[in-house]
């Protein structure tokens, strides 16, 4: 007897049909992952695009704060104080896909950090003194003023000595958690004092508005833009009330010298040297802020304008972009 011919059972077509279906969204599958993948590429390219061009955006800031500086000294060479252009922000600016801000501030108005290196003993020995009124005036002990002062020495001077009381050199600081040299050498933003003994995150919060660390250890400060809390501590006997009154006076006359800014002070009955102090400003900081599309940056850059006879255009110290 002959075999009979028969069709599929109907168990092999279904496999067949779901292994087409199987094939059909995995080919599915696949496509829309490239479409996916490919949208994910977009997206890293604009992204990219964007940082660049915030990035753009925050360098033309500072180069305009540059710019400001240049002309402030052709124009006017002899003083600084807060009532000139380079004082004004730039507010938030619209441009194309974002928008632009920036300012500068004086960093010569603030106590120089890295002054202790040429002081106690040094060529500033009145650095020390200044500095200690600072912290006094940030709620620290007179006690923990010192040891926190020869801290900082220890740490910014070449030699190995540990001043008394307070101060640290390398067999403190290899003996801690991790483990650190000191610098014994110039600080070069003011956060590095975190790493410096005694130093708390409080702390350096509360001194950051009236300090700053700049290359120039015999930087002078400048009493037409210094807050009040760094005139009462670089001027002894006076006091912080007092300062505040100075600097609402100031605001209505800067200083055109420091015979003029040492005569006010005698008005008060107070004596200063002047070698501390200037009328003119060095340094600066000049923060730009961008954002385009998706991007949002920030730069800060130290600013050196030197008060000599040279050019007026700022150089770079040093910059960074967060």
């Amino acid at each position: 007897m002959k075999p009979r011919h028969t069709s599929p059972r109907p168990r092999q077509r279904g496999a067949a049909v779901i292994l087409a279906l199987l094939t059909v969204a995995l080919v599915a599958g696949i496509a829309a992952a490239t479409v996916g993948d490919l949208g994910v590429a977009m997206d890293q390219v604009q992204g990219r695009h964007d940082q660049a061009q915030a990035r753009q955006l925050a360098r033309g800031a500072v180069d305009w704060a540059r710019n400001v500086l240049a002309d402030d000294r052709r124009n006017n060479a002899e003083v600084d104080h807060l009532g000139e252009a380079w004082a004004t922000r730039i507010p938030p600016t619209p441009v194309e896909e974002g928008e632009v801000s920036g300012e500068l501030q004086d960093m010569s108005g603030r106590f120089n950090l890295n002054s202790l290196a040429n002081g106690v003993s040094g060529s500033n020995p009145l650095a020390g003194d200044t500095f200690l009124r600072l912290l006094e005036q940030a709620g620290v002990s007179q006690q923990e003023a010192l040891a926190l002062r020869n801290a900082l020495t220890d740490w910014l001077d070449a030699d190995s000595t540990p001043s008394l009381p307070g101060g640290a050199e390398i067999d403190w600081y290899a003996a801690q958690q991790p483990p650190r040299r000191p610098a014994n050498g110039p600080l070069v933003a003011v956060s590095e004092l975190l790493q410096i003994r005694g130093f708390t995150p409080t702390l350096v919060a509360r001194l950051s508005p009236f300090v700053a660390a700049l290359p120039d250890a015999d930087s002078a400060i400048n009493a037409n833009t210094a807050p009040p809390e760094v005139l009462a501590a670089a001027v002894e006997g006076l006091s912080l009330d007092t300062a505040r009154v100075l600097v609402a006076e100031r605001g209505r006359a800067w200083y055109k010298d420091i015979a003029d800014f040492k005569a006010r002070l005698r008005d008060r009955q107070i004596e200063s040297t002047a070698e501390r102090f200037d009328v003119r400003s060095r340094y600066f900081l000049a923060t730009g802020r961008a954002q385009y599309g998706v991007s949002m940056v920030r730069m800060e850059v130290l600013l050196d304008r030197p008060t000599g006879q040279g050019s007026a255009w700022p150089v770079i110290v040093w910059q960074k972009l967060l």
